[in-house]
């Protein structure tokens, strides 16, 4: 076989491969994408999300049933963990922003002292409660298992949104904008 013809089959093999693993290529990075889009965000709705009774640091007592009607933000945290210390100050200005449009925030600590919260809430300035969970009873309830999570809860006392993992800014907005657009439970 001459050397001609052994290249012109050669190009036609590469002619028929190429179309092919440009498609596998191109079907794997949508599935990644799609992966990774819906593990950072998870949008599923439940029924209804668990009610709770806990104490905050300031010594009043919150129930979550008392904020039906509001936007929640659940935000587990620990004092002794970067990334919910960098994400803080976005929550707070966040809170300030959005309180009178119906925004909570529950700040939930993962079963830390009082002495050992006190200094971390005072250095960031922070306006909404802070709920000690010594016993992590609501981390279980919740099934939190690495920090930080936000759980976002409708008007409707259904859970909206899932984060686990520092929110940009811009997420934190995203997300509490979602919740703010839906309508008033009757």
């Amino acid at each position: 076989m001459s050397a001609a013809a052994k290249k012109s089959k050669f190009q036609r093999i590469e002619q028929r491969t190429n179309p092919l693993i440009l498609v596998y290529l191109g079907v794997g990075v949508l599935i990644v994408g799609a992966l990774i889009v819906s593990a950072s965000l998870n949008t599923a709705r439940v029924s209804s999300t668990p009610d709770f009774t806990a104490n905050t640091l300031n010594g009043d007592v919150v129930r979550l049933s008392d904020y039906h009607g509001q936007v929640v933000m659940l935000n587990f945290w620990a004092t002794w963990c970067p990334p919910c210390r960098a994400e803080m100050p976005a929550i707070e200005r966040a809170y300030e922003h959005y309180r009178d449009q119906g925004l909570v925030v529950l700040a939930i600590n993962d079963g830390e002292r009082a002495t050992e919260i006190t200094p971390f809430a005072q250095a960031f300035a922070l306006q909404f409660p802070v709920v000690l969970d010594t016993e992590r009873r609501l981390q279980d309830v919740f099934a939190i298992t690495g920090y930080p999570t936000s759980l976002f809860i409708g008007r409707d006392g259904s859970l909206y949104a899932t984060h686990v993992g520092g929110l940009s800014p811009v997420q934190l907005t995203g997300y509490i904008e979602t919740g703010l657009a839906q309508t008033n439970p009757t």
